[in-house]
């Protein structure tokens, strides 16, 4: 039986499963049963397949067996990125159940073949380590914790598993879709590639991961995001806020404080770079600029500062002051 990840995270906890029916949230639910862990379902209808509604149906009638609640929405007719546009749509309905349900971790199924697709899809078009690695099993966000206890299980243990128990499960057809760059890379490349070598590629993940949280991880105080000056930490960060960098942007960032897009503030002192959300004052207090200015707070910040009622003196710990 494949090994589930963060258990004790999840025990006790308020949880939501991300489910579809697909092979890896059936494989995911029935784990779950079996180490007692509690949760709820939700379940987005994209209305893509003549299965659809189908599936939406089992669904209910599987958490009605399994005594759940479940949560259903359909999707709109997206227009342009659907992949993207299906993910935000996603994320923002999870967000919603969270926040007026109260449930604090959302698990979604996402497993190795997943995360070795996106490196490959990253690596693809030319990244940096923050975003060959975009996929964490543990991700703090700002209204829940999402949870992929399956992150490290291959899709050929997850469908031995799901054999070897006669679980059903539906299989998505467009998946075989080619137009979408995610299917061919798994189709050309990142499956047949883990048929050989997914116990390398797991000890790799973990490695680099390593590597990465001793090279710098990014801190939050009061709304500001803080990390080392890296541009790939940066755009992380801009990407938590909303806002995600071009390539030039990324280069051009670096080069002095800066405000990207209009909407989010880079500035810097010393080895390390404040993010945050860009605002305006029409008129800072004397006293306050001054206090601004012995404590080295950049002059893009300080209207930030000044709003949210920062703390000038703790925020100066970061490393503002010299």
């Amino acid at each position: 039986m494949p090994k589930l990840s963060l258990l004790e995270h999840l025990r006790g906890r308020k949880n939501l499963l991300a489910f579809s029916y697909g092979s890896d949230s059936t494989a995911l639910f029935y784990l779950l049963e079996r180490e007692n862990i509690a949760f709820d379902m939700a379940l987005i209808n994209y209305k893509m397949r003549i299965s659809s509604d189908v599936e939406e149906k089992e669904a209910r009638n599987l958490a009605k067996e399994f005594h759940k609640q479940i949560f259903t929405q359909t999707a709109p007719q997206f227009k342009g990125n659907f992949e993207k546009n299906a993910r935000d749509f996603r994320y923002a309905f999870f967000e919603k159940i969270c926040l007026e349900k109260g449930y604090e971790n959302v698990i979604v199924a996402h497993q190795l073949n997943d995360q070795f697709e996106w490196f490959l899809m990253q690596l693809s078009k030319g990244s940096g380590v923050m975003e060959l690695l975009g996929m964490n099993a543990f991700e703090k966000r700002a209204n829940y914790t999402l949870i992929r206890p399956l992150l490290n299980v291959s899709k050929e243990q997850i469908l031995t598993f799901l054999k070897e128990n006669k679980i059903r499960y539906f299989d998505d057809e467009s998946n075989e879709d080619e137009s979408f760059k995610r299917n061919f890379i798994r189709k050309h490349f990142s499956d047949e590639f883990l048929r050989h070598f997914s116990k390398g590629v797991q000890k790799s993940f973990s490695f680099l991961r390593k590597d990465l949280k001793n090279w710098g991880e990014i801190e939050e105080f009061k709304g500001i995001l803080i990390c080392v000056k890296n541009a790939s930490l940066i755009a992380k960060a801009c990407k938590k806020l909303g806002v995600l960098m071009s390539e030039k942007q990324r280069k051009e960032c670096l080069k002095s404080d800066c405000v990207i897009s209009g909407k989010i503030g880079v500035v810097y002192r010393g080895n390390l770079a404040f993010i945050f959300p860009y605002e305006s004052c029409e008129k800072l207090p004397k006293s306050f600029k001054e206090k601004c200015r012995k404590l080295r707070i950049p002059k893009l910040l300080r209207p930030f500062c000044f709003n949210h009622q920062v703390e000038l003196e703790t925020l100066s710990n970061f490393g503002l002051k010299k």
